[in-house]
């Protein structure tokens, strides 16, 4: 049976609550798919101790050397645990009409590791309280697009993710979806190594940035 890898970040300081919730239904959707070894994972940014979670300095040092100069942390554990998944769920809660600050430094951390996520599926889990659910979708998909990763969608609740049946089911599905995705991906990449075709490999290493014409090109 196929073995297939979903780790879920959760990237709430609050564990439990809704964001937790609503990433936990497309694990279970994950999880519910017919003829496929779906292993799960879940890190809970809120279970980082009091500084490991390093905030990003600027000194573009990791795109330079490939390390990061602020060593081992809760945040590189993270990126570890990236690099062993077919699939990422990036949940975060809406703060200030954007992601969470621990998302960002996730994402800020990551510079020096463009493409981590070829090959790789990425779904996107909101969760908002009035405002700022498509911003923060758009800070998430453009990290995803940024490293390569190939997305399946999103899922977005208000309020209590609890209460919200029709968010659940969204969610669900989106679950089975990431899975099968994840599969097809997953055997595709491994034949081209196989085979020895780099045309494939080249491809889905192929990112997305937003800024060509700037400093970095």
């Amino acid at each position: 049976m196929e073995k297939i890898k979903i780790l879920g970040l959760n990237l709430s300081p609050r564990d439990g609550r809704n964001t937790y919730h609503l990433m936990n239904a497309v694990l279970e959707g994950c999880k519910s798919v017919e003829g496929k070894d779906v292993e799960t994972e879940i890190i809970n940014a809120a279970d980082a101790p009091e500084g490991e979670f390093k905030l990003c300095r600027g000194c573009w040092a990791c795109v330079k050397t490939g390390k990061c100069v602020l060593g081992e942390d809760f945040i590189s554990k993270i990126y570890d645990k990236i690099k062993e998944a077919d699939g990422v769920i990036f949940a975060s809660p809406v703060f200030f009409c954007d992601v969470s600050a621990q998302c960002k430094a996730v994402m800020d951390r990551s510079l020096g590791l463009i493409p981590m996520g070829a090959g790789k599926t990425s779904a996107s889990v909101i969760t908002c309280g009035s405002v700022g659910a498509n911003s923060a979708l758009h800070t998430i998909q453009g990290f995803c697009n940024m490293h390569g990763f190939s997305d399946v969608g999103w899922v977005a609740t208000y309020g209590k993710t609890r209460d919200k049946e029709k968010g659940k089911e969204v969610a669900y599905n989106l679950g089975r979806k990431m899975v099968q995705t994840s599969a097809i991906l997953k055997k595709a990449m491994e034949e081209a190594k196989a085979s020895g075709d780099e045309t494939l490999l080249k491809d889905m290493a192929h990112h997305n940035h937003f800024a060509y014409g700037t400093h970095t090109f």
